[in-house]
C-alpha cells in the first residue's frame, strides 16, 4: 500500500490465523483495517470519500491485496486513486475488468467496532446500506440490479410526466429483485440472528430478538405503487415507495430496538448482525471471511465481553482469520493471545 491515510508505505503478510495489532489511539489501527478491506467493495468501511483516504503529502493512494485460500493463490486485486484527476482504477492481476462488479467481493471481511451501534440506533438508511453491501457480495446480480435501480430513481422525477412510466418499469423490475433478495436474506437468517443475540448476552424472553424486512409498498405490486404515488411524488420531489424506502426492522420484546432498546441491547444486536454478515459470506461466497475486531470489546460490559470472546473462540477453532486492534497489549482478550502480536505507531507496523 502507498499513500493511504497515515499509514507507512510498504507490504504486510497476514498470518493465516490472523494477528493482534496493538497501538494507542491515533496510531493507525483503524486505518490499517480500512486498507486491508478496501478491496472488498472499493470504498472505505467507515464511509470516508476516496479523497479523504489520501495521505496529506501524497497525490493519491494505491492498495494491492492477494488472498490465499487453502494454500491456493487467488488473483491480485489492486486499486489506485489519483486525487488530482479524481479517477479510480481497479485491476485484477494487472488487467482492468470489464465491469467493476467483477472485482467486488474477491477480498472479503467483516469489521466489528463500537461504531456498529449505529446499525441499530441509526435510521433505516444505515440498515439498507448494510444489506446492500452484504448482498452485493453474496447474491449474484444484486449489484447490477442495484445500479440500474439507482439510475432510474435519479431520472424518474427529472423528465416530463410522459417519461415517468418508462422509468417506473425499470424501477419495478430491478426493485423487485432487490427487495426479494433482502426478504430472502432476512427470512433465512432471522433465527440465527436471534441465536447470536442470546449467545452474546441478551436475555431469553418472549418475544425475543426478531428481525424482518418490511416493504414500504405494502400489499401493492411495486409498479402499481409507483403509478399510484406518481402525482404526489412529483409534488414532493421524491419517490416515496421502493427498496430505497424499505426497512430492516430489529425488535426485542415486540418493540423497536432503535426507539426502545438500551445501549447494551443495541450493541448486542449490532454485533449479532455483524456475525450474521460473516456467516453469510462464509456460506455463499466460498470460504471464511476475515473477521476484524476494531477495539470491539471497548464498550461492552464484562458479561457481554466474555460471551463475545467465547463466540469468537469457536469461529477461530473453525478456521476463521481474525485481525484484532487493541490500544494496549494487556487489552488483548484471552481467546486471541495465541495469535502473533504486532505493534503500530505513527502509521508504521512492526511485526
Amino acid at each position: 500500500m502507498q499513500g493511504f491515510r497515515s499509514l507507512a508505505d510498504g507490504e504486510l503478510e497476514l498470518p493465516e490465523a490472523g494477528c493482534v495489532v496493538a497501538g494507542p489511539n491515533g496510531s493507525g489501527k483503524s486505518s490499517l483495517i480500512e486498507a486491508l478491506l478496501y478491496g472488498e467493495v472499493f470504498r472505505s468501511m467507515r464511509g470516508a470519500t476516496d479523497r479523504e483516504l489520501v495521505k496529506f503529502d501524497a497525490d493519491g493512494f494505491h492498495v494491492r491485496c492477494t488472498v490465499s485460500a487453502t494454500g491456493n493463490r487467488q488473483p491480485a486485486i489492486a486499486c489506485g486513486y489519483d486525487a488530482r484527476t479524481k479517477q479510480k482504477k481497479v485491476t485484477i492481476d494487472g488487467a482492468v475488468p470489464e465491469r467493476l462488479a467483477d472485482a467486488i467481493g474477491m477480498v472479503r471481511g467483516v469489521v466489528l467496532s463500537p461504531g456498529d451501534v449505529s446499525l441499530v440506533a441509526g435510521g433505516p438508511r444505515e440498515r439498507r446500506r448494510f444489506l446492500d453491501v452484504l448482498l452485493s457480495l453474496a447474491v449474484p446480480g444484486y449489484v447490477d440490479a442495484l445500479g440500474r435501480y439507482r439510475r432510474a430513481l435519479a431520472q424518474r422525477l427529472k423528465g416530463s410526466p410522459q417519461e415517468m412510466p418508462a422509468w417506473e418499469r425499470v424501477l419495478a423490475e430491478n426493485g423487485r429483485r432487490i427487495a426479494q433478495a433482502r426478504c430472502d436474506w432476512a427470512a433465512r437468517w432471522a433465527s440465527r440472528y436471534a441465536e447470536l443475540c442470546l449467545a452474546i448476552g441478551e436475555r431469553d424472553s418472549s418475544p425475543g430478538p426478531h428481525m424482518e424486512y418490511r416493504e414500504r409498498a405494502g400489499d401493492w405490486a411495486l409498479l402499481e405503487a409507483l403509478e399510484h404515488s406518481r402525482e404526489k411524488d412529483r409534488e414532493r420531489g421524491r419517490t416515496s415507495v421502493g427498496p430505497h424506502r424499505d426497512e430492516l426492522r430489529l425488535q426485542l420484546g415486540g418493540r423497536d430496538l432503535r426507539a426502545y432498546g438500551s445501549a447494551g441491547q443495541q450493541r448486542t444486536a449490532a454485533m449479532a448482525l455483524r456475525m450474521v454478515e460473516a456467516e453469510t459470506l462464509e456460506s455463499t461466497a466460498g470460504g471464511v471471511a476475515t473477521l476484524c475486531l476494531d477495539d470491539a470489546f471497548a464498550e461492552l460490559d464484562e458479561d457481554r465481553s466474555r460471551k463475545l470472546g467465547l463466540l469468537i473462540e469457536r469461529q477461530v477453532e473453525r478456521g476463521w482469520q481474525v485481525v484484532a486492534a487493541v490500544p494496549k497489549e494487556r487489552d488483548i482478550p484471552m481467546v486471541l493471545r495465541s495469535l502473533p502480536t504486532w505493534t503500530i505507531g505513527e502509521g508504521a507496523v512492526r511485526t
